[in-house]
């Protein structure tokens, strides 16, 4: 997972106070509410919807889906992990 850990700690570092991510095809269209929301690819990233699982198994995202779009948000022990040096 270190790609996807790596692209997480990016995003957070560009945008420190948004949480939410969507995970999708790049073939989809995703038209959101206009905040800042991560996306993260099943192209770009190998077995993604079980390594989110993964993540939120360990208590690092909470699945917050409430349409046909998997979204996701960084609990803020995630985000202080993501945001510390590497």
């Amino acid at each position: 997972m270190p790609e996807l850990i790596s692209e997480m700690r990016q995003d957070l570092k560009d945008h420190p106070f948004a949480r939410e991510i969507i995970i999708m095809s790049k073939k989809w269209t995703y038209n959101g509410s206009g905040k800042m929301i991560f996306s993260y690819f099943f192209e770009d990233h190998e077995h993604l919807r079980e390594k989110i699982k993964l993540c939120e198994n360990y208590g690092a995202v909470v699945n917050i889906t409430f349409n046909n779009v998997d979204r996701y948000e960084f609990t803020e022990d995630f985000a202080e992990y993501l945001e510390s040096p590497n």
